[in-house]
């Protein structure tokens, strides 16, 4: 036994070496699609490792709730009210925990700065009781002190280098001393739970001082960095406690209104992926990624047994030889179940190459904010020793079980049939289907997000810059001094934020005289009197804010207007209204209504909005510059700022930025699908390859007797390619009713969209008929220009 597997494996290394052409296009296809399909599993399964390496992840949740109103709203923060609720009048719970997350503070050690990056959270000891954590220095038990500090090891590197930051002193903000009372290992990448150190929760009202006192105790203090984590005892069921949290929240809102409210446990495993909570993750993406890599995968398999076959008619009478010689038909089906096992073997290592660079240069332009983990070689030796038999096993089965069948007879006169015509042709017309629904996808996409970056989306995004205050900055500020001065800037405004990014805020109202609060949220944000202008927003009617003005005053944009059932815009100006949520509401007065402008992506239609001033709300300055004086008044801005606050971090963005992050998960997903359809093409190309070869084996006489009788190189090109150019038209009248269906439901998630022109179509099946007449082409040129004399000899 071993000394026939010796002999195959050796005749198996001097076949795939006496043909190294056919070798390569088989390692080229295999390893392509055996690369695509490790990188897709490594994605995919790495993204739904996320936050399952806690010990009791299967039974941890976060409460998150929907609010019910004309739409139902779904918020991943609540309040700590809610938590003090959870942990001591809940039953079911075994352990309750509490962080307000997402903080961006200033540190300071000693005269150096350093930022956080929204980074930083307050916790108590009660998070490192629920959540797995290695402690390298203190414990847990010093975060119930006040004014203490855990530091993520990372971070203790960056603020205090190779010195011991235990019992040292971090300041935040304003000059709030912190001792450090821990280091913890870094946390592994596939984490929701990002922040880099934890400020204990007694510290704070000391570092927020401005904090209101019913931020302890009012439900109704909902906000997004609150997040609440709960273990479940054993056997109790969500339900359970999601029933036990609806009677608390009718008491604490009264009937009504806690009727609108649906607090809910969230799996901790469905953080990254729940899209409606602020998961970053699309289980579309990973759907579709895992279907378009099983497709390449199947396209590659087929490539193989139809190059093989074509391999095999040329050795026909080899293996007519070897059954008169008395080899049976199981040492026959070990010989070429032998080299396939060793081409998939080459192309796995093939794939690996590929893989390893592959996800660095992923990480460089695909996943900036969220690079993938490279594999740790541990999981990819299994995984693609399994690709590697899986491969190997699938593609020579076939072609080796037809070998073992040969009539010896029709072998040696080289008379064979290798699988049916029609069957190879399905196989090119699969592969081909395959390939222009992805690059007909590719070209919607692109137009799609082409589409999203270039429409008007209601406000001038070009060259406005915005710059983050420091906290507790009122305005008009010292800057607007500065800003007069400054020949680059055409206008500014005090603000909350820009008009579209992802922080969006908003609450109902109640207009007029109407006694019944609003059924449906408005967005909102605040902002003085240079907002519009500086955003190139159009007043309809009434007037601009006022800063002195003795009440509350609000604009409004066109979409409130009109979900307020009023005709007119002017008819809303002077009118009353109510307005920051259902036990928040600030009385004023509408004084203007503006033009519909985006608070979102363009996958959500626009919706009604609040613009109001308060100075206690300014957050940011929104400076509309020239665009030939960006740079030069950034470098001035700079200079500036360290002459200001000195102990505080410029932090500035452009808006187009902003605009453009809204769309982050359109363009990995274009770029991808892009990556995808290029294999495909690459592997459908290879399939045309292999068909033609073999036509081109099985045709050689009639070639030779055509040109004899006269037949140009020209007719006998087009003689060959013609089939082909049937098996593409084929694939596209297939593959466009499906791709139209697809990319049309995907559109469909968008408010904004294009819509798909026929040309789209056109242009996909024209760029895969060029490809395939390419290909094809090459291979029928060789043939139509070899000697009839040589290719007759044997008649």
């Amino acid at each position: 036994m071993a000394s026939m597997l010796t002999t195959h494996i050796k005749t198996a290394l001097r076949s795939l070496k006496r043909r190294k052409y056919y070798t390569a296009i088989h390692i080229v296809g295999l390893g392509l699609a055996i690369a695509c399909g490790l990188f897709i599993y490594r994605y995919t399964s790495y993204h739904l490792s996320y936050d399952t390496h806690h010990r009791h992840a299967n039974t941890t949740y976060r409460i998150v709730y929907d609010l019910h109103l004309e739409k139902t709203e779904h918020y991943g923060g609540v309040s700590y009210a809610i938590y003090q609720a959870l942990k001591n009048d809940i039953a079911g719970i075994d352990h309750a925990a509490y962080a307000m997350v997402n903080q961006d503070f200033t540190l300071r050690v000693g005269d150096r700065i350093f930022g956080s990056d929204k980074k930083g959270a307050f916790a108590s000891s009660d998070w490192f009781g629920l959540f797995d954590y290695h402690w390298l220095a203190g414990s847990p038990a010093g975060l119930d002190q006040p004014q203490t500090v855990a530091l993520m090891a990372s971070t203790a590197k960056r603020l205090f280098g190779n010195v011991d930051p235990m019992g040292k002193t971090i300041h935040v903000e304003n000059n709030v001393p912190l001792q450090v009372v821990g280091i913890i290992d870094d946390r592994p990448s596939n984490t929701s739970l990002k922040s880099d150190y934890y400020i204990s929760l007694p510290s704070l009202k000391t570092v927020i001082p401005g904090m209101e006192n019913q931020f302890f105790t009012f439900w109704g203090y909902l906000n997004s960095p609150n997040q609440v984590y709960i273990s479940l005892a054993g056997g109790t069921p969500p339900s359970h406690i999601e029933g036990q949290l609806q009677t608390l929240t009718n008491e604490a809102f009264g009937p009504a209104a806690g009727s609108q409210f649906q607090f809910r446990l969230q799996p901790l495993s469905a953080l990254h992926s729940d899209s409606r909570y602020g998961g970053t993750m699309q289980q579309s993406l990973l759907a579709t990624l895992g279907v378009i890599g099983l497709g390449i995968l199947l396209m590659a398999l087929l490539n193989y047994v139809n190059l093989s076959l074509a391999q095999y008619a040329r050795r026909s009478a080899e293996i007519g030889t070897r059954k008169a010689l008395g080899g049976s038909h199981g040492q026959l089906f070990g010989q070429f179940m032998v080299e396939s096992l060793g081409t998939a073997a080459l192309a796995t290592l093939f794939a690996i190459g590929l893989l390893l660079a592959a996800v660095p240069l992923a990480n460089k332009h695909l996943f900036v904010g969220e690079p993938l983990a490279p594999y740790p070689w541990s999981q990819l030796i299994p995984v693609a020793t399994a690709a590697w038999l899986l491969t190997g096993l699938a593609a020579g089965l076939y072609p080796a079980w037809i070998i073992g069948r040969l009539n010896i007879l029709n072998a040696l006169k080289q008379q064979v049939a290798f699988g049916t015509s029609g069957g190879r042709k399905t196989i090119v017309i699969i592969q081909h289907t395959l390939s222009q629904c992805l690059l007909v996808a590719t070209l919607v996409i692109m137009l799609q997000v082409h589409y999203l970056q270039s429409t008007d989306i209601g406000f001038d995004r070009d060259s406005v810059l915005m710059i983050a205050l420091p906290k507790g900055t009122k305005a008009p500020s010292p800057w607007k001094t500065y800003l007069d001065a400054q020949p680059a800037v055409l206008s500014y405004s005090f603000c909350f934020r820009s008009p579209a990014n992802h922080d969006q805020r908003g609450g109902t109202l109640r207009f007029d005289d109407r006694p019944e609060w609003e059924t449906w949220p408005a967005r909102s944000t605040f902002a003085d009197s240079a907002y519009l202008q500086t955003f190139g927003i159009d007043l309809l009617a009434g007037r601009n804010l006022r800063a002195d003005a003795a009440m509350a005053e609000y604009i409004i944009n066109e979409t409130m207007v009109r979900q307020l059932g009023i005709d007119e815009p002017a008819a809303a100006v002077g009118k009353p209204l109510l307005f920051g949520g259902m036990y928040s509401e600030a009385p004023g007065v509408i004084v203007g209504v503006a033009r519909d402008y985006n608070t979102h992506s363009l996958r959500q239609a626009i919706e009604p909005t609040v613009i109001g001033y308060h100075k206690d709300r300014i957050q940011a300055i929104a400076v509309k510059l020239d665009g030939r004086q960006i740079a030069s008044f950034i470098d001035h801005l700079e200079q500036e700022w360290k002459a200001r606050y000195p102990a505080e971090l410029l932090d500035y963005q452009f808006v187009d930025e902003q605009v453009e992050q809204l769309y982050a998960a359109e363009y990995v997903q274009q770029k991808l699908i892009w990556t995808a359809s290029a294999i495909a093409v690459i592997i459908g190309c290879l399939g045309l390859l292999g068909l033609a070869s073999l036509n081109i084996v099985q045709r050689t006489k009639e070639i030779g007797i055509r040109k004899v009788l006269g037949a140009s190189a020209a007719n006998i090109v087009r003689l060959l390619s013609a089939d082909f150019v049937t098996l593409v038209g084929v694939a596209f009248l297939i593959a466009t009713p499906i791709t139209w269906w697809l990319m049309n439901t995907w559109l469909d998630d968008f408010a904004y969209r294009i819509t798909i022109q026929w040309w789209v179509f056109a242009l996909g099946g024209l760029i895969a008929l060029t490809i395939a007449l390419a290909t094809v082409g090459f291979q029928a040129l060789k043939a139509a220009s070899a000697n009839p004399t040589e290719i007759l000899r044997d008649e």
